[in-house]
Formats: structure tokens, sequence, C-alpha cells
């Protein structure tokens, strides 16, 4: 009885070291494939494959008129006293590079424009850029993520303001994919509009 339980126990053991085998070999397969995030890239480019833009809204009080890179939002709401208060923002910037040399010293220009702010009230409104791997959150920026540039607004300070932010094009992957995003947060408030540049990375 034991000699059986013995082999049961080790057929079992068997079965688990095969299996975890063959789960580490299709992973890596699929890192040989794609890259390492520590791997330098040397030669190629990043290409731009992709564009897209989405609204997200947090209070879901913002109207967003897009245009050719560029965006105006128009939040209003009215309080407790009937007083109807108003923040319009105006966004823009420097169209993106369609090819990028990994490690290039590039630069892209944003501009802020303020339309209305008629409130009292803290409302924070502003734009950033920053490249990041491919889905990720476009609120916080993870710990190898590329900040490019951040225009900040709110009540005590929204000046007309154009702003140029210098970065350095990846060098190496963000994950085990061959993609990256240039992500573009318009905000006012808690109401967003994204835009996201897809890069592939080609050699």
């Amino acid at each position: 009885m034991i000699t059986l339980v013995k082999n049961i126990f080790k057929l079992f053991v068997i079965t688990i070291l095969v299996y975890s085998s063959q789960i580490s070999a299709q992973n890596d397969t699929f890192t040989q494939g794609a890259g390492t995030p520590s791997e330098e890239l040397i030669g190629g480019s990043w290409m731009l494959t992709n564009v897209e833009s989405k609204a997200y809204s947090g209070t879901n009080i913002t109207k967003w008129t897009t245009g050719n890179n560029q965006i105006t939002g128009l939040t209003e709401w009215k309080d407790i006293i009937e007083i109807i208060h108003t923040v319009s923002s105006g966004f823009s910037w420097q169209e993106p590079p369609k090819s990028m040399q990994p490690g290039s010293y590039l630069n892209l220009e944003a501009v802020y424009t303020n339309i209305d702010y008629s409130t009292t009230g803290k409302i924070s409104t502003g734009i950033k850029i920053f490249f990041a791997r491919a889905g990720a959150n476009y609120q916080i920026m993870e710990p190898n993520a590329i900040e490019v540039l951040k225009l900040n607004k709110d009540n005590k300070q929204y000046a007309n303001e154009v702003k140029k932010g210098f970065f350095y094009a990846p060098n190496t992957y963000f994950d085990s994919s061959n993609e990256c995003q240039l992500i573009i947060d318009c905000y006012i408030g808690k109401d967003h509009f994204v835009t996201t540049y897809t890069y592939s990375y080609q050699r």
C-alpha cells in the first residue's frame, strides 16, 4: 500500500514538472519573439501604426469638440444658488513624428488656451504627454514611462501658455511586446479626452 502511494505521488510530481516546463517554454518563446524590457534597441525604428481618441468622463459634464491635433472642452454647472460656473479650455499639440530612431533627441509642443474660467472653485485643467507601454493607464505614469511635458492650470493661474517638452525616443521595450504608445491626456476636472499614438518597433 505504501509503495502504491509513493508511486502515485511520484507520478503527480512528474506531471506537474512537465506541465511547468511546457508553460515556461511557451513564455520564453513569446519573450524571445518580441524582445525584453532591458534589451537596448539598436538600429530599426519606432513606426506610427495607429491613432485613437476617446473621452473618459468622471463627472460627465464636459463637452469636447475635436479637430486636427486640437480639442476644446466646455464644462458648465449650476451651484445651489443657481449661479452658473464655466471652465472652457483649448488644447493643441504638435504632430508627433511618424517614425523615431531609438534614443534620438526630439521635442513636442503643446498649447493651452484659456477660453473661459468663470468660477472661484479650483478646477484643474491641462494637458500631459508621455510614452508608456501599449494599453497603459492614462492617469498614472508607470515607473518606466517617459514624460514629455505637463501643463497644469487652475483658478489661480490660467493664462494662455505654450510649452515645449524635450525627450529621448524610447531605446528599450516597455514590456514583452514590440509596441509603445504616446499618450496625450487633455483634462478639465475629472473629465479627460485622451489621444493615443501607437508605435511599433521594426528592425
